[in-house]
């Protein structure tokens, strides 16, 4: 069976990260930074043959994926099993609410991800389950093709860690930035990881946040 690329994209920062608020499952708009960055991914995409973009349903990954596609003259699938890890009672609050109202929780979830469900959401084990999913279905459906997603940091990191066969533990060890690009190649039975979390488009627009 001939391979497919897969760009995994990060959607562009939102007002919420530039405050450090806990989104999950909720829509927060595009902040001005973010706006730039998908300026950035456009450029960066313009010249690979895409066949196909999929993004997650929440805002700012369909905010993100809309010029992407545009730019393709394509439109955007929407893949549910995409949308970012429900954080529950934690979505919408600040990282300093959360650490004080619920501090030990919010340790163990820095201690052991894996292990740890927030109040209301979900595990990341479930998370990976639905996100690979939907990607080995990209992946079966574009066999010989080049295709691009836009999901979020969380998601895109329970997808990353399958495919490179690490524990969901490993969660922290691997960033995603804000409107980062990773290459998936899928070669029949055997999975490349060509590249992980690049930024360089991106200038100066390079966002750190921790959720």
């Amino acid at each position: 069976m001939p391979s497919t690329t897969l760009y995994l994209l990060r959607h562009a920062e939102t007002t919420w990260n530039a405050e450090r608020r806990i989104q999950g499952t909720l829509d927060a708009p595009l902040s001005e930074r973010g706006a730039r960055q998908v300026r950035a991914l456009v450029d960066a995409l313009r010249d690979v043959r895409l066949s196909a973009l999929y993004s997650s349903p929440l805002q700012r990954a369909m905010e993100t994926a809309q010029p992407v596609v545009s730019a393709h003259a394509l439109a955007v699938r929407v893949a549910d099993g995409l949308r970012e890890i429900d954080q529950g009672e934690w979505e919408s609050r600040l990282l300093d609410e959360v650490r004080e109202s619920d501090g030990a929780r919010l340790q163990a979830w820095w201690a052991s991800p894996d292990t740890v469900r927030m109040p209301g959401g979900e595990t990341l084990g479930e998370v990976q389950r639905r996100a690979m999913r939907s990607v080995f279905e990209i992946a079966a459906g574009h066999a010989g093709e080049t295709v691009a997603a836009v999901g979020h940091g969380g998601v895109n990191k329970t997808i990353l860690l399958a495919l490179l066969g690490a524990p969901l533990a490993s969660y922290w060890r691997i960033r995603q930035h804000n409107a980062c690009i990773n290459v998936v190649e899928f070669d029949g039975d055997l999975t490349r990881i060509i590249t992980l979390n690049e930024t360089s488009h991106l200038r100066d627009d390079t966002w750190h946040p921790l959720a």
